[in-house]
């Protein structure tokens, strides 16, 4: 049972207290980076065939500074109830390291964007053009982004006259492909005619009334989401910053007061009354 001698004393459990809900706080704050991260993996798989591998970079520093601060948590939490000084350096140490991975989301968040935007329009031109005709993966991801994002090719519908998907579809015929633009079906306004894509196909007419398509590209839109997914990453890496700065400050304080005092043993969870 804690003794309140001094003014010292309170001063130290009421360390042990807030320390121990502030690690409650970077738990759950932990738990929701991970599971933020999670979803941005599931939920972007598309883009990362789309893009290449470096889209995963900011997603898998989520992921890690997540898990990372999940445990941490756990481990502030014991080391404040525990009155152990050996835990709150370990602890302090463990905050430090992740300062360090929270900074490097931070600056890939902001500083990174550009690069993935030159990365991602290079991809796209490339996927259009050669890939979506001989990689399925590919494929699939530029329909599924043609659906949800209603846009068609990369910069317009057009760009997919000149790709090697319209050119087998004529069977590399010029004569045949003059003056007209073979659209997937994943380019058709299903608010106009549903899901009848062979109705859809019908009307568009290789290019003939571009009015049952979408006619913008893809890349804007992407774009969009890029910069939009970035910043979040950049922004969570800052807010963790100063959290972990905050947290680091006060297992500071609070192992200096338990190195200047006579040991206070576990946090109590009751106080006596007439311990004082």
């Amino acid at each position: 049972m804690a003794k309140y001698s001094n003014f010292e004393d309170r001063g130290v459990v009421f360390a042990q207290y807030f320390m121990f809900f502030f690690n409650i706080i970077l738990w759950v704050v932990g738990a929701v980076m991970l599971g933020m991260g999670i979803y941005y993996h599931v939920a972007h798989t598309d883009y990362s065939v789309l893009t290449s591998e470096s889209y995963f970079i900011g997603i898998n520093l989520l992921i890690a500074g997540g898990s990372l601060l999940f445990a941490a948590g756990f481990l502030g939490c014991f080391s404040a109830l525990c009155d152990n000084q050996a835990l709150l350096v370990g602890f302090i140490l463990a905050l430090i390291l992740l300062l360090g991975l929270e900074i490097g989301t931070a600056v890939y968040g902001y500083s990174g964007t550009p690069a993935l935007e030159g990365i991602a329009k290079k991809h796209m031109d490339q996927d259009v053009q050669t890939k979506y005709n001989v990689n399925q993966n590919v494929r699939k991801a530029m329909n599924n982004l043609q659906k949800t994002r209603k846009c068609c090719g990369v910069t317009s519908y057009r760009d997919w006259a000149t790709s090697t998907w319209a050119k087998a579809k004529f069977n590399n015929s010029e004569a045949d492909m003059r003056g007209r633009i073979p659209v997937p079906d994943s380019c058709c306004n299903t608010t106009l005619v549903g899901q009848d894509f062979a109705r859809c196909q019908k009307l568009y007419d290789n290019g003939q009334n571009a009015s049952y398509i979408y006619i913008d590209g893809c890349y804007p839109r992407y774009r969009e989401d890029i910069v939009s997914y970035m910043y979040s990453i950049g922004a969570v890496g800052i807010s963790m910053t100063l959290l972990q700065i905050m947290g680091i400050i006060l297992s500071f304080i609070l192992c200096c007061s338990l190195n200047g005092s006579q040991g206070y043993g576990p946090l109590p969870l009751k106080r006596d009354p007439y311990d004082y």
